[in-house]
């Protein structure tokens, strides 16, 4: 369903300049709800968190960004070519962005959160825990 006035987009980020701007160009005016949260560090540590509505209407209590962060912190942990300079750091795009395709492949599909689903058993795009056979299978019979 496309975003519009009477289906409204919700998006909470960090809050950078340029996401405001990319929805803005992106979305038609009055299509997205969008909130940004500010985190108050003192030193490394987070000692608070500023919850802001930018666009439309977006309850403060409904402006998060955790489950980015989680994403995130994931892709940090499984990744290392995202973090520094090391011998698996990539040098050219395109490896790059097969590693974070096949990263997509296994957090969505294949690794359970909390509740022993998948993002994509809680979307409902599957009702099982796929495995890396499934995963190639169907990369290898749509191509």
């Amino acid at each position: 369903m496309p975003a519009t006035a009477k289906y409204r987009f919700n998006v909470c980020t960090d809050g950078n300049k340029q996401n405001l701007s990319a929805l803005r160009f992106v979305f038609p005016k009055g299509a997205v709800n969008y909130g940004k949260v500010k985190k108050i560090r003192r030193g490394e540590i987070v000692a608070g968190v500023v919850r802001k509505t930018v666009l439309g209407y977006l309850p403060k209590e409904n402006i998060s960004i955790s489950h980015v962060d989680g994403y995130c912190k994931r892709l940090r942990e499984r990744v290392s070519r995202y973090c520094r300079r090391a011998g698996t750091f990539s040098k050219k795009k395109t490896p790059f962005y097969y590693h974070l395709l096949i990263f997509q492949a296994y957090n969505n599909f294949i690794e359970p959160y909390k509740d022993k689903k998948t993002p994509c058993m809680i979307e409902g795009i599957t009702s099982r825990r796929w495995d890396w056979d499934n995963i190639f299978m169907k990369f290898y019979q749509s191509s």
